[in-house]
């Protein structure tokens, strides 16, 4: 189930990234199904990820290396501020966007130490 996840992350930010990029469009059409749209854009990386970190807490036997330990600062701050727009207390879509960005390079750095080593 790991592995799985492992090759579905980058996918997800693909994805991720179009949503937010339609929902741009249609924000500067002025519709308000874009609000909607940005938030319901997060999810499938919002769910991959919790579902990783879930799998990753119940193995702890497992050392983190450094670029895990971001990655799971970076998506505490992504659902945290995703949480607080969806309840409509404040609404930071660049700092999410930003985030998600961070995560990609992380991700991407991850993946280059892991081929050297191999």
């Amino acid at each position: 189930m790991l592995q799985l996840l492992k090759k579905i992350e980058i996918p997800i930010i693909y994805f991720t990234a179009a949503i937010i990029i339609l929902s741009g469009f249609l924000r500067l059409t002025g519709l308000s199904l874009s609000d909607y749209m940005f938030n319901i854009a997060l999810t499938p990386y919002v769910a991959t990820r919790s579902l990783y970190y879930i799998i990753v807490w119940k193995k702890r036997s497992k050392k983190q290396n450094a670029n895990e330990k971001a990655g799971l600062y970076v998506y505490i701050a992504v659902f945290i501020t995703v949480l607080f727009s969806v309840l409509d207390f404040f609404s930071a879509d660049f700092f999410v966007i930003f985030l998600i960005m961070i995560d990609f390079l992380l991700l991407q750095n991850e993946r280059k130490n892991s081929e050297k080593q191999n």
